[in-house]
């Protein structure tokens, strides 16, 4: 009772609070953003405008640009379909290439929970949940890069400059590359005590084992960094294969890799070779793609000067601090299960894997959101009727989308248990908590829709607001004396985490949709 009383008043808290904070600091009228402010996520909006105030008449040419077209007579690119006429087959074409930009570190992760849990066992399943923690999330935090580079390739191809979108590109693979090379480093210096304190107490016996996973993975940091600017620069040309084409390679060279060398080696340290070559692999194939399309003699990977140094903080800065704000929540809820002993880390591990493995379905409907929605709003200024039916085709394939992917996730540490442990104890853990996860997984997808629907509304306060109290109310709650217990009721914190946000996303992009055309923000 105790358990789901204050779980119960951990989501009331969640709700309520952003939403009444933000009304405490909207203007008289209700509006939340009286001037949009620069840095703002949207690739299309940043591409319309560089200062980052508002939609302009390029929305439309960066619209060209970054949604895949069809060929023409000549082979030119026609004009995409009105943006308030739009059809399930135009998003679904955009969905699919945006997929491969967020998928390929979970697929890699797990891909080694399944093949080290299956041969190595339970403690070395359980080792990889603070050694992929360290990794991924360590890797997830810096992807404000990629982004932050689609908005200025985006930018500079809608002006026409293809240098200078290449130029950009150049430095963008510069700093991840950089950031890279730095997380390395602190891997390999302090991975044994960020572990430890990753792990818990309880947890200390699988130090050892996630500290050579840890510090294999960290030497392909670098890799997957760089990747995924390549990948955000082949999106903004149109380039679909690419991308799906480096995750097949990663997908493919990862796992025949990892299952060899994990029966050869018996150990965790064979899931991490496999995985780092398989990073390096596709990073290699996307530079080589790159390589064959570029327009001058500029190299691949640029020093930028101060100037651009300054320009894409400005557009990193609050995707950075949004990423933190989810990496605080995603590490506490890891620290708590910590704290119950090897058997619920070991569950938690293929959890959380499968948890990062299907949320790329709602980071790719959030992009989708960014794309279309500026060129809807457009047409609704230009014309003054609302295009209700486009936003309403936007939720819904993200509602359906969350819920085909919420089944799945759902089924995999369920009814597939047996894919990633021979430990009958995890395996029940796992199937008792695999409905929580389904709750996630469709909370996620609907948040990150409606969230990404905000940001092509430059709603960014309430954004801010609402990002910055969540956080902090989960947080306090995983560190309160009313933590949780048991692993089902950690994951009811994250499933309640996703919750709030979807529900706080959906009446807020509602509430803007109801008023007037040339009051919205």
């Amino acid at each position: 009772m105790r358990n789901h009383t204050t779980a119960f008043t951990a989501a009331l808290v969640m709700i309520l609070m952003p939403s009444m904070s933000v009304s405490l600091l909207v203007s008289p009228l209700g509006r939340a953003v009286s001037q949009p402010r620069p840095g703002i996520v949207s690739p299309i909006a940043a591409a319309s405008n560089p200062d980052g105030f508002g939609v302009s008449e390029r929305t439309s040419a960066a619209s060209r640009i970054l949604v895949p077209g069809r060929e023409n007579g000549d082979g030119a690119p026609e004009d995409p379909p009105s943006p308030t006429s739009l059809r399930p087959g135009t998003l679904l074409r955009f969905v699919a290439p945006t997929l491969a930009l967020w998928i390929a570190p979970p697929v890699m992760s797990l891909i080694d929970t399944s093949v080290v849990g299956r041969i190595c066992g339970a403690t070395e399943l359980a080792a990889l949940s603070p050694a992929c923690t360290l990794i991924d999330g360590s890797a997830y935090l810096f992807f404000f890069i990629a982004t932050a580079a689609t908005n200025l390739v985006a930018s500079a191809r809608a002006a026409g400059d293809i240098g200078g979108a290449e130029r950009t590109t150049a430095e963008a693979t510069f700093l991840a590359i950089s950031f890279g090379v730095a997380l390395t480093t602190v891997t390999l210096a302090f991975g044994r005590p960020l572990l430890s304190a990753i792990a818990g107490a309880s947890s200390l016996a699988v130090v050892p084992a996630a500290l050579r996973y840890s510090s294999i993975r960290a030497l392909g940091q670098p890799a997957v960094l760089a990747a995924s600017v390549a990948r955000a620069a082949a999106l903004t040309d149109k380039d679909t294969r690419g991308p799906l084409i480096s995750v097949a390679i990663a997908f493919v060279l990862n796992a025949i890799g990892t299952v060899w060398l994990v029966h050869r080696t018996g150990s965790i340290v064979g899931a991490a070779i496999g995985t780092t070559v398989a990073d390096y692999a596709a990073m290699i194939y996307l530079f080589a793609r790159m390589a064959r399309k570029k327009t001058d003699a500029l190299p691949l990977v640029v020093v930028p000067t101060l100037p651009a140094l300054r320009r894409f903080a400005k557009y990193a800065a609050p995707i950075f601090f949004t990423l933190l704000g989810k990496s605080v929540v995603y590490n506490g809820v890891g620290l708590s299960v910590g704290r119950l002993g090897p058997t619920a880390l070991a569950a938690h591990q293929v959890l959380l894997r499968s948890f990062f493995f299907w949320t790329p379905v709602g980071d790719s409907m959030g992009m989708t959101s960014q794309v279309f929605l500026p060129g809807i709003l457009e047409e609704e200024r230009k014309t003054g009727r609302p295009g209700t039916g486009a936003k309403k085709l936007l939720y819904g394939m993200g509602v359906v989308a969350g819920g085909l992917a919420a089944l799945l996730a759902g089924w995999l540490p369920s009814g597939g248990s047996f894919l990633f442990t021979k430990d009958v104890v995890v395996a029940a853990a796992l199937r008792q908590t695999a409905p929580v996860l389904a709750v996630s997984v469709l909370w996620h997808a609907i948040a990150l829709t409606t969230e990404g629907m905000l940001l092509a509304l430059q709603d960014l306060k309430f954004l801010s607001v609402s990002y910055v109290i969540t956080t902090v109310a989960t947080a306090a709650f995983l560190l309160s004396p009313y933590r949780p217990a048991t692993l089902g009721a950690a994951w009811w914190i994250l499933a309640l985490f996703q919750g709030s946000r979807a529900i706080q996303f959906s009446l807020r992009a509602v509430w803007i949709s109801g008023r007037p055309v040339k009051d919205a923000p």
